[in-house]
């Protein structure tokens, strides 16, 4: 279920985009979120507390396209080797002020909102649930 919670929250980093320019009049403005490309997770943290990441979790890939789909893939360790585990897919949103709504394909899955902020290559989401607060930070591969 974490794995399953882990990928969804990747998801959600696909939520994060930016299409408001501040200077429309000065001709056409770069419109391309910085959400969208293609992220591999390379920290967690839970609750403040940083997680060991293992080797096929780094493997994990999370793909965010601006028709507001993304796709990710987790991995699992078998006989030595990271395989396929499952592959999620669904849509996202941009809310505003870093705010993104991430829906999940899954039947029974509810949206999620997530705080998504860039620096650079790197892409910081933050969700709250019952359990607290996830930090995952990706970087674009």
């Amino acid at each position: 279920m974490k794995k399953i919670f882990l990928l969804l929250v990747v998801s959600i980093s696909v939520c994060m985009t930016s299409c408001k320019s501040d200077d429309d009049a000065a001709g056409p403005a770069d419109t391309q979120d910085k959400f969208i490309g293609v992220w591999k997770i390379t920290q967690e943290f839970e609750n403040g507390v940083e997680q060991t990441l293992e080797t096929c979790d780094l493997e994990s890939r999370l793909t965010v396209t601006d028709d507001q789909k993304y796709s990710g893939a987790s991995y699992d360790l078998e006989n030595e080797t990271c395989v396929l585990q499952e592959t999620l897919t669904g849509g996202w949103e941009n809310l505003g002020s870093n705010k993104y709504k991430i829906t999940p394909d899954l039947d029974g899955e509810e949206a999620i909102e997530a705080t998504i902020t860039f620096s650079g290559n790197t892409m910081t989401i933050v969700t709250n649930d019952e359990d607290g607060e996830l930090k995952e930070i990706l970087t674009r591969v």
